[in-house]
């Protein structure tokens, strides 16, 4: 690391608690308490709506809780949270608790956004969106008010619950738009490794391949920090150890809460790390051939690796010990060109899709794909430079 990067700033987002630990959620009614909350709504997935983990939040919130609200869709569809903002306007609600995966994160975000800002179209809530193009300045407008605060719950590990961004989709466009304000940040999570034994093995799985792909970006991002790296480099290892150990015995719980600590600690510095290509790739996958992000990551990741890789040799180095790989004998050089193919190891012992082929999306879209792409944000920090859509295109081509 250059001596550049000892002169900067962190800026810490407010998240007030991270709870963490098996049965921690017991200790949901005090924090609901100490946030002066009388009027929760729950937020969650159609799959959880009649589970015992809703059961339990209910139990635990008692009189305090209005509703537990269900609709959300896969890369949280701009129509599906005006659908569940709808639902609980004008009910005075003064907390939201979202219970689930990355999806279910965002759109309670979206919420808050939507009932704070009183908004009633998706024209209104284009106007918050981030504006960019390649290689000019970027655009990100501000919330003007007061939103109400959320509680997450994450089943997953895609750490949405870590970060001040939603991803909403265009379902006319086919475009995942990107919205970053501190007032979307959760002010409490709950990592409770019993809330997530349910969760689908391919989801939690790939949902550790996402953090693993926060925590790569985040070592060779451009704007790469000390702090950062030093968390990130530490989640490549317990991912790595773990996630096949969740894989083995999906009740390991102690597995599962060091995957939840790592994902946090995948994600401790974005707003101060932006992420790269593998993740502007994969929302524009994502939104045009609605595929898990957890699976774009492991698709488009070990390439995206090997694209950056003459920018990113000592990164590349350190993720590869990380992973496990021996320095004995081998230059810096030799380690960083194993990082990618450690990836893809770690993603096929998981029966991960590695293919864009698997998860059925077709050479006609990869136009749309690579356009779309070009206008995400975090394209822009890949360490190195994307000049064009032709350089998206041969990525995708290679990952199919």
């Amino acid at each position: 690391m250059s001596k550049s990067n000892f002169t900067g700033e962190y800026r810490f987002l407010p998240i007030q608690k991270v709870l963490y630990g098996e049965g921690i959620i017991d200790k949901l009614s005090l924090e609901v308490e100490r946030l002066g909350s009388n009027r929760v709504v729950i937020i969650c997935s159609n799959s959880l709506l009649e589970s015992n983990y809703v059961h339990k939040v209910k139990g635990l919130l008692g009189e305090k809780l209005i509703s537990v609200v269900s609709g959300t869709k896969q890369h949280t569809l701009s129509q599906s949270v005006f659908d569940i903002a709808s639902k609980i306007n004008d009910q005075n609600v003064d907390l939201l608790i979202s219970l689930g995966g990355g999806t279910v994160i965002d759109t309670t975000k979206a919420v808050s956004l939507i009932l704070g800002e009183s908004l009633t179209d998706k024209e209104q809530l284009k106007n918050y969106s981030v504006k960019y193009e390649y290689g000019k300045e970027v655009e990100i407008p501000s919330i003007k008010n007061t939103v109400i605060p959320h509680i997450a719950i994450p089943t997953t590990l895609s750490a949405a619950e870590f970060s001040n961004i939603i991803g909403i989709t265009d379902e006319g466009r086919k475009v995942k738009e990107l919205f970053i304000d501190d007032k979307l940040t959760p002010v409490t999570v709950f990592l409770d490794p019993e809330f997530t034994v349910d969760t689908p093995d391919w989801l939690w799985l790939a949902s550790g391949i996402r953090a693993l792909d926060h925590a790569i970006e985040t070592v060779y991002s451009k704007g790469k920090q000390l702090i950062p790296t030093t968390l990130a480099i530490e989640a490549i290892k317990i991912l790595t150890e773990n996630l096949p150990k969740c894989k083995e015995d999906p009740h390991d719980l102690f597995a599962r809460l060091q995957c939840q600590q790592a994902a946090w600690m995948s994600f401790f510095g974005v707003t101060n790390v932006m992420m790269g290509l593998s993740h502007g790739i994969g929302h524009q996958i994502g939104a045009h051939g609605n595929v898990a992000h957890g699976i774009t990551s492991c698709i488009m990741l070990p390439h995206v690796m090997r694209y950056s890789l003459s920018e990113t040799v000592q990164e590349q180095a350190m993720i590869a010990q990380a992973m496990g790989a021996n320095p004995a004998g081998k230059s810096e050089e030799e380690l960083a060109k194993q990082a990618s193919f450690l990836v893809e190891d770690l993603v096929t012992r998981l029966d991960l899709p590695t293919s864009l082929r698997e998860v059925n999306i077709s050479k006609e879209q990869f136009n749309a794909i690579a356009a779309d792409a070009m206008a995400d944000l975090v394209v822009a920090s890949s360490p190195r430079a994307v000049h064009d859509e032709e350089e998206i295109m041969n990525l995708l081509n290679m990952a199919w």
